[in-house]
């Protein structure tokens, strides 16, 4: 490394350190600026002989410094988060108001309530005044049974 008087902008054969983030250590009792690894085998160090002028004047161009608003990135992730959470809770209660909806409408098919109405029955006045006969009722009704159990 170079010596803390001259500038690393400034100097040959120059050692570059890359390390991923989450390798670096620092405590309190380290100096401003100075850092330590928790693995040093993640640790990659590369020799710079010659300073290539074109390359850092070109890196200082594009370079772009932000101050991001770190409390308002975080409230927007936050939001983002409600809202997909609500989508699927609404989402859920949307399917389970289906899925109850077909059960009963399952468990109505299902059931005998519908066949002993009033309205649907005919007394045996009333099919004597009627025109068919007994004979053709009975015909009427085995037709219909055998067509309900066929389409079941």
């Amino acid at each position: 490394m170079a010596s803390p008087k001259t500038s690393g902008n400034k100097v040959n054969n120059v050692d570059v350190v890359y390390t991923p983030w989450h390798n670096l250590k620092k405590t309190a009792s380290m100096d401003a600026g100075q850092v330590g690894f928790h693995n040093p085998k993640q640790v990659r160090t590369v020799r710079v002989e010659k300073r290539i002028n074109e390359i850092v004047n070109r890196l200082n161009k594009t370079k772009v410094e932000r101050k991001p608003d770190l409390k308002a990135e975080r409230e927007a992730v936050n939001a983002a988060e409600r809202a997909e959470r609500k989508l699927q809770l609404r989402d859920k209660k949307r399917r389970e108001e289906m899925d109850r909806l077909e059960k009963e409408r399952q468990t109505e098919i299902r059931s005998y309530k519908g066949l002993m109405l009033a309205e649907n029955m005919t007394s045996n006045k009333q099919i004597a005044s009627g025109s068919k006969s007994l004979q053709e009722l009975e015909e009427d009704f085995i037709t219909e049974c055998l067509c309900l159990s066929v389409d079941t």
